[in-house]
């Protein structure tokens, strides 16, 4: 049984041996299992999984959709709550999320369905537009922007709203890599400034030092650990030692590929960088 609104948790989220079944409409339901997760505020989270793995069905279950067959516990902030519905998602395909013909539509729907103040409306709305970029575009048609802008569209009404959480479906997936990057950027912008940020993808490259990583299997998690830990192989274990990322058959970025090689050859990068920055200045402090 589910509990929710218990005001002394110190999480935004608590999920705690969380089983559930959603139907599908192509009849194969998806399933999570035994599922042990909590959001901090102001927390990243990077969420990873193959196609099928579960990552999507534990985003619709924190968004607060509702489950067949739930077991466990789920314990919510109350800040959570906008009247009863759940927290918006930000899809693959931003036209799932943008209702609105032009940002600035789109974000007084989206406040005002969520009950915003209408004194304060205006003044939301250019700062959410102002940290995603999209000021000098906010009156212009959606049909005439680029897949990237959409995406920011999306982001921003969530942001104007003030929740305290940002959940991401793949949001990146079908972007170009410059769209892919300014949207990762104005996303960890929103989480230094306090919001918490579940960030789901499979693009293994968006990692970034420190991120904190949960891996789904099999609606299971699989691991929940650092981004490091995540691509680590352990020193102890010979050269026939695997990390999370290869257990799961994930293709390494190419900066991992070659810390291990480096590592083949004795080289220990430590700690493991993510980015080509990092590894190239973790190769002159290794001379």
């Amino acid at each position: 049984m589910f509990l929710e609104n218990f005001f002394l948790n110190p999480y935004l989220i608590e999920l705690v041996n969380v089983s559930a079944v959603q139907p599908s409409p192509e009849g194969r339901p998806f399933r999570l299992r035994n599922i042990h997760l909590s959001i901090k505020r102001g927390e990243w989270i990077t969420v990873l999984g193959r196609n099928g793995s579960g990552k999507s069905t534990l985003v619709r279950l924190l968004a607060g959709a509702r489950f067949a067959a739930a077991e466990g516990k789920l314990i919510r902030d109350p800040m959570l709550h906008i009247d009863g519905r759940p927290i918006p998602i930000v899809m693959q395909h931003p036209e799932a999320s943008v209702i609105g013909t032009t940002p600035w539509e789109d974000m007084m729907l989206m406040l005002e369905q969520h009950g915003y103040p209408g004194e304060r409306i205006a003044e939301a709305a250019e700062d959410a537009f102002r940290q995603t970029g999209l000021s000098e575009i906010q009156h212009h048609p959606v049909e005439t922007l680029s897949g990237g802008q959409k995406q920011l569209t999306a982001i921003a009404s969530c942001l104007a709203a003030q929740a305290p959480l940002l959940l991401l479906d793949e949001p990146t997936a079908n972007l170009d890599p410059d769209a892919s990057k300014l949207v990762l950027e104005r996303v960890k912008a929103a989480n230094r400034e306090g919001m918490a940020v579940v960030w789901v993808t499979q693009r293994l490259d968006e990692l970034r030092e420190g991120d904190r990583v949960v891996a789904m299997n099999n609606g299971e998690v699989y691991f929940d650990g650092s981004a490091e830990r995540f691509f680590e192989r352990s020193s102890d274990s010979g050269p026939s030692a695997t990390s999370v990322c290869e257990q799961l058959g994930f293709p390494a970025p190419y900066v991992i590929e070659t810390a291990w090689e480096l590592e083949a050859q004795g080289i220990r990068l430590d700690p493991l960088p993510l980015t080509a920055e990092a590894l190239v200045e973790a190769v002159i402090r290794n001379g």
